[in-house]
């Protein structure tokens, strides 16, 4: 395995590897919204419960001038900053966005349905140090146009038993960066609800939104823990071919990106009681919503 050669300075005991070293114990996160704003409310219940511990939100931006995320941030005591997307050049959004996150002095940057793709300039610019969430697990069901309800519509026709959410470095493809972490969901048992269609896909959007929620943070902390590692390795891959009318399969030698976190059994232990506490704060606030929990978590989703 061959290792990406960006080392920060203070990083030499690590030096096989990209990791976070900078800053290990302390993230200034800047969080990217376009509308709703519930994954940034996660993680500041988070940092407000004391669960997220050296992890500091310093900004949130949002993209559309009414966004509720707008409320959410002040109501926090989180600046809240609107960098106009629609009709503006990329260029010039992204330039501004670049200067709050910098005046801020943010380490890591997180999407929470921000709706826009980023430019190659502009993750270069913030290499390994976005972060995505995305509602299913990663490839399935991802990329171009895969966001908010089409996501599990896509997941549903599939007929699939376990769907999920993931967390993923970004990169310049589309929903296809490093892979950080995963929290599969089981869904088997909506198909058989005698529900309209239309009721069953938000029970599974909300069965996987519960631990979209819960696993944004734990990969922060990790982060901020000095955990993640982001390394290069060479990977065969098997390719099928059509020769002279008969089917062939070759092999191909290819370079990917992998995105590890390092957390022991121990860490794991300690985060999940921390947690616990938000886990709490969830489901009361979820059940007095008037959401139908006994269908969205059958088990209780106290796990």
């Amino acid at each position: 395995m061959a290792y990406l050669k960006i080392i920060p300075l203070n990083c030499a005991s690590r030096p096989n590897a990209y990791i976070l070293c900078l800053i290990e114990g302390h993230v200034r996160v800047g969080i990217l919204a376009s509308w709703r704003g519930s994954n940034a409310r996660a993680i500041l219940d988070h940092v407000r419960l004391g669960v997220l511990r050296g992890v500091e939100p310093s900004v949130i931006i949002y993209t559309d001038e009414g966004a509720p995320v707008r409320k959410i941030a002040e109501s926090y005591g989180i600046d809240a900053v609107f960098v106009r997307h629609r009709g503006v050049l990329r260029a010039r959004r992204e330039l501004e966005l670049a200067e709050v996150l910098t005046s801020h002095g943010v380490d890591v940057v997180a999407l929470a349905g921000y709706e826009y793709i980023l430019s190659s300039h502009f993750i270069d610019r913030f290499k390994w140090k976005i972060l995505n969430i995305h509602p299913s697990l990663l490839p399935f069901a991802g990329g171009k146009g895969m966001y908010g309800m089409r996501v599990h519509a896509e997941v549903y026709k599939a007929g699939v038993r376990v769907s999920g959410t993931t967390v993923h470095l970004v990169d310049e493809s589309v929903d296809s960066g490093p892979i950080v972490d995963q929290w599969p969901v089981y869904i088997g048992d909506i198909y058989k609800m005698d529900l309209p269609y239309e009721q069953k896909l938000q029970i599974l959007a909300d069965r996987v939104l519960v631990y979209e929620h819960r696993l944004y943070s734990r990969v922060l902390q990790a982060v901020a823990d000095g955990l993640l590692e982001v390394s290069v390795e060479r990977v065969r891959v098997p390719r099928v071919a059509e020769e002279g009318g008969r089917i062939k399969y070759v092999e191909e030698e290819l370079e990917v990106t992998r995105a590890v976190l390092r957390v022991s059994d121990s860490w794991l232990r300690d985060w999940r009681e921390r947690q616990r506490a938000y886990v709490e704060h969830q489901l009361r606030e979820w059940a007095e919503s008037g959401k139908p929990m006994h269908l969205i978590c059958p088990d209780g989703c106290v796990n």
